[in-house]
């Protein structure tokens, strides 16, 4: 294979990237995932990712929206005079509480999708929910690719007994359902509330840098998020509708102004959340295993395409491995930013950069105020590997664990630098 050969063959690797690179309710408590496994992320390409949030309507009046891509499905048909066509199925079941034990309502729903074009379509509905107004339940929601024979659930928990919270108001774009509360682009937004008619809300606005996580073994340095805001704007409730624009990076809280807790947040990213749009996203995410000159390079370089290319397959030693290391370095960076994504994009976190160069752990232990993933042999202190993240910022916050350092964790650290910077991926075990 000629040189030429082998800088096409990487470069259409990247270009790749930018085409696949693109609310997630976990708990382990008594009532899980069915296909729950050692951990609770699965950082792997799935068959399906459908998306769900529960939405209240009046007092004996909610339902389940979903959302699913037609990419993800597969169409089969039984002869040639007819179209292609998909089923899936849908089902739940509400229980009072997490043990699972007093089941409140159930439902199920067979849809099938026809093909009619090449074009990829999202198919979004919703199931009505049996859920009293003054309650609160844990949702297990499974869909079914019936073609694929495979089924992905989730569990989410219901909260009916606050109106001003989260669950409680309907996000649109463009008259387009949002299921997301992360945007990467200037956007003009607007909020749809049953239950809530006219009244005044805060929007409180934070702007920061986001400085991206430091090593495992610097100096603890725990973030709390500011009292005060640096930016407050008033959004108006008439007749259950209210528009804002979110026009800045940053985090976007939205309070009642009766009320002293937080209803809901938004965040605003750079156009490389969480999709790489462009060579400066690739770039970014290399910090953890740059030295400061390499990153400066990269950064200023006015050719990035190239600076990058150059970097890996110095590192990588050759075009084919440099496809490898490529392939699986960004491979993190989506899973970080899929997972652990709260104030700031996932892999600039403490839990993210940990995932990026280590990998993801054989074993996760989660309480309600902390993570602990150990990589390696359990119980076995000099087979294994141990960190443990602390949740912060509960109060306004949902996914913000921050990392407990130590001066031990240096050795581990290099050692896992020196395995990227030497050409291979780097895994604990």
């Amino acid at each position: 294979m000629t040189k030429q050969t082998n800088l096409i063959s990487l470069n259409k690797l990247i270009f790749i990237l930018f085409l696949v690179l693109g609310f997630t309710h976990c708990n382990t408590n008594k009532l899980t995932k069915k296909n729950n496994k050692n951990y609770i992320y699965d950082t792997k390409i799935k068959d399906l990712n459908p998306e769900f949030f529960v939405y209240h309507v009046a007092e004996n009046e909610s339902y389940l929206y979903f959302k699913i891509l037609t990419k993800e499905l597969l169409y089969t048909r039984e002869n040639s005079e007819k179209p292609f066509e998909s089923t899936v199925k849908i089902k739940y079941e509400i229980y009072k509480t997490e043990a699972g034990k007093i089941l409140v309502d159930s439902n199920s729903k067979e849809l099938i999708d026809y093909k009619t074009s090449k074009d990829n379509k999202v198919i979004v509905g919703r199931l009505p929910l049996k859920i009293a107004q003054g309650s609160n339940a844990v949702m297990r929601v499974e869909i079914e690719d019936v073609n694929k024979q495979t089924a992905v659930d989730e569990i989410i928990k219901i909260n009916k007994t606050d109106k001003k919270s989260g669950q409680y108001f309907l996000l649109k774009k463009n008259n387009s359902i949002c299921f997301d509360s992360y945007f990467n682009t200037k956007t003009n937004l607007d909020l749809e509330s049953e239950m809530n008619q006219n009244f005044g809300m805060e929007m409180k606005v934070f702007y920061r840098s986001n400085k991206i996580a430091r090593p495992p073994f610097s100096r603890d340095n725990i973030f709390l998020f500011p009292d005060t805001a640096d930016e407050i704007r008033p959004v108006t409730f008439v007749n259950g509708k209210a528009s804002f624009t979110m026009d800045s990076l940053g985090s976007y809280f939205f309070k009642a102004k009766d009320n002293e807790k937080i209803s809901f947040v938004f965040e605003k990213f750079n156009t490389n959340y969480s999709q790489i749009e462009n060579y400066l996203g690739m770039v970014e995410p290399l910090k953890y295993i740059c030295s400061s000159a390499e990153y400066e390079m990269l950064q200023s370089s006015e050719n990035k395409r190239e600076a990058i290319e150059e970097f890996w397959i110095k590192i990588a030693g050759s075009k084919g491995r440099a496809k490898v290391l490529i392939s699986e370095y960004y491979r993190r960076v989506e899973g970080a930013n899929k997972y652990f994504t709260s104030y700031k994009e996932g892999w600039k976190t403490d839990r993210g950069m940990i995932s990026i160069v280590f990998g993801m752990p054989n074993s996760i232990f989660k309480t309600k105020y902390q993570e602990t993933w150990i990589f390696g042999t359990q119980n076995n202190m000099v087979m294994s590997l141990s960190f443990s993240f602390n949740k912060e910022n509960s109060e306004i916050l949902k996914n913000d664990y921050q990392l407990k350092r130590y001066r031990s964790f240096r050795n581990q650290w290099y050692r896992a630098l020196e395995t990227w910077r030497g050409g291979r991926i780097y895994t604990f075990n």
